[in-house]
């Protein structure tokens, strides 16, 4: 059965609804702009606030350029003056999709971020906050005159807080709630299961459910916290510990006398096709080694060369065995 791709802008998350704004605004401003063109550029502005919100950037942008561009040309020749504009234009538009640059004012904001399966995106909001997005995850935020606001809907984000109690930043990932106290921390949301490790400052813990007047639960540098449905343990964590936690944001897996089974899930978060481990008996051998998360044939070859196991083709899927 053949496979087919959505390849609008919009399919590839928040840099393609900048590209899918900076189309926008290049056919308002040096095509021929007619009636159908609007309506259908007011239908793709109603679709989502990110859309607005993209396409605000670029106005205002453009408008400072054109401010700029004036300047020059009083201070040039007619025709000299006459390509800055369109070279400011450019550089707009290109500025537009090389950066995760959020804009952030009074009035409430709202936008999308999401990566694919083996997917990583780094966004940096006004504030100077970067959230930086592991495999196959989904963030919403949403900035108002006092509160920044993200909801995790899947996968897995860090978050480097620029911190600022005037205007505090909570996280929500399914019932839980994680409260910004100066920090940089880590947090994932797989079935059923919560997972926050903070590597600096301090964070707030609770249940979006608690009793306004309990106080959430602190964790401090190096505490990582497990939450499921029906039960929550903290444990502290080295400062290699951590950082091998997250050697997904340099492109690798770090595994530390990991159990094969679990390794072998933690490759698969990042590709479609899977690696199984046919004997259970094999699943609790322990393997060390670093690997590209995007190469489940590596880490089959690092389970042949340390191990002495083979990997088998089968079904769409890579068979671990003896």
């Amino acid at each position: 059965m053949s496979e087919t791709f959505d390849n609008r802008p919009e399919a590839r998350g928040a840099l393609g609804i900048e590209a899918r704004a900076a189309e926008w605004f290049e056919r308002k401003h040096f095509w021929t702009w007619t009636g159908a063109d609007q309506a259908e550029f007011d239908a793709w502005l109603a679709q989502s606030p990110a859309h607005e919100i993209a396409y605000w950037r670029l106005q205002g942008a453009w408008g400072r350029s054109a401010r700029l561009s004036a300047l020059q040309l009083k201070r040039h020749s007619r025709w000299r003056g006459a390509l800055v504009v369109p070279i400011a234009a450019a550089m707009v538009l290109v500025a537009a999709l090389t950066t995760g640059y959020w804009m952030y004012s009074a009035r409430a904001q709202t936008a999308a971020f999401a990566t694919k399966l083996g997917g990583h995106e780094t966004v940096t909001l006004s504030d100077g906050t970067r959230v930086e997005l592991n495999t196959d995850t989904a963030i919403r935020v949403a900035y108002t005159a006092n509160a920044r606001e993200f909801w995790l809907d899947k996968g897995e984000a860090y978050f480097q807080v620029k911190h600022d109690a005037a205007h505090p930043l909570t996280v929500y990932a399914g019932d839980r709630r994680i409260t910004d106290i100066g920090t940089k921390f880590d947090v994932q949301r797989q079935a059923g299961r919560i997972e926050v490790a903070v590597l600096e400052g301090r964070v707030g813990f609770d249940a979006t459910a608690a009793p306004k007047a309990a106080s959430p639960l602190l964790l401090t540098k190096g505490d990582a916290i497990i939450a499921t449905a029906t039960d929550m343990s903290v444990v502290h964590k080295t400062g290699r510990e951590l950082m091998d936690e997250l050697s997904w944001r340099r492109g690798v897996l770090v595994f530390d006398a990991t159990p094969l089974a679990e390794a072998a899930r933690e490759i698969n978060r990042y590709n479609a096709r899977k690696i199984v481990i046919a004997d259970p008996k094999l699943a609790e051998i322990a393997i060390s080694g670093t690997v590209s998360l995007n190469d489940p044939q590596q880490f089959v070859r690092m389970t042949q060369y340390l191990l002495g196991l083979h990997g088998e083709e089968a079904n769409g899927e890579i068979v671990i065995s003896r």
